[in-house]
């Protein structure tokens, strides 16, 4: 809720600014001055406009991810370290209720068998998180193509059709887990 009332003031504040800006340039706010004045004031509210508009494209964003990955896995919002994991589905094992460390843990222990590349890993992780096919090429700097590519292999290899059946592979899949350090984990 606060970032959708911190983006209606970025917006009120970015046609205020706006408004301000143009009147200025019309002579209609304040006396003609020296041309360096004007050029200063004129200046001066680019700037602040730039800084609105980048802070109200940016809480854009995050209103968009955050909906994305609410609505695109059908289960929980991207799991960063240190969140509790929220699914719409109840936990059926106690890895998938425990810390991040432990729920990666497991993912890479169920992946061992199915012999995917380094890459197709990093991807099948992200994939198992939520992200959508941009948000993984954005992740890792790859073309939307490439990770289609690399998601089609990941399902072929898992015997999987979909996001949700990856997702419950991962999860239902039963293997013992070793704890691992903090220098194992990804970013």
């Amino acid at each position: 809720m606060r970032k959708y009332v911190l983006r209606l003031l970025l917006g009120v504040g970015y046609v205020i600014l706006l408004t301000t800006l143009l009147l200025y340039q019309m002579g209609a706010l304040g006396k003609r001055r020296e041309w360096t004045v004007a050029v200063l004031g004129t200046l001066f509210l680019g700037i602040a406009l730039a800084v609105v508009l980048t802070l109200y494209i940016r809480v854009n964003d995050q209103i968009r991810r955050q909906k994305e990955s609410l609505n695109g896995s059908g289960t929980a919002a991207v799991q960063e370290p240190g969140e509790a994991q929220k699914t719409s589905a109840p936990q059926s094992t106690s890895v998938l209720g425990g810390s991040y460390e432990e729920i990666y843990a497991h993912f890479l222990t169920v992946m061992e068998v199915c012999d995917l590349s380094e890459r197709e890993l990093e991807v099948a992780w992200l994939l198992y998180r939520g992200y959508t096919n941009r948000q993984i090429g954005e992740a890792l700097y790859i073309a939307e193509t490439t990770v289609k590519k690399h998601v089609s292999h990941i399902y072929q290899k898992t015997d999987v059709q979909s996001r949700k059946e990856f997702r419950a592979y991962v999860q239902t899949t039963a293997v013992s887990v070793a704890p691992l350090s903090q220098t194992d984990l990804p970013v």
